[in-house]
């Protein structure tokens, strides 16, 4: 496996405390109840949590933090690429 940055506590800060927990309370039991995986690298799934948690706190729900989007606040009311998004509902995989 490739080297991934650490999670630092600059990072941690960028989403309120409530919505982190939230957001990892979410993920583990996402993924035993769908028969995913969360990575292997804990610290890919802490940034992705990360970025679920802080969308929340900007926008009021888990905008997968993956993508690109020109406008969040237009993404959100779409709500195709809210978590789980379509392709983690469908393959079971998360980017």
């Amino acid at each position: 496996m490739s080297e991934v940055d650490q999670v630092s506590d600059d990072d941690r800060q960028q989403a309120s405390e409530k919505n982190l927990n939230k957001m990892w309370k979410f993920a583990r039991n996402f993924a035993e109840k769908s028969g995913s995986y969360l990575h292997p690298q804990e610290e890919i799934t802490e940034f992705l949590v990360i970025g679920l948690a802080k969308h929340i706190d900007d926008y009021g729900r888990p905008l997968c933090p993956c993508n690109f989007y020109e406008d969040k606040a237009e993404e959100v009311k779409e709500s195709t690429w809210i978590c789980p998004c379509e392709e983690m509902q469908r393959w079971k995989y998360c980017h």
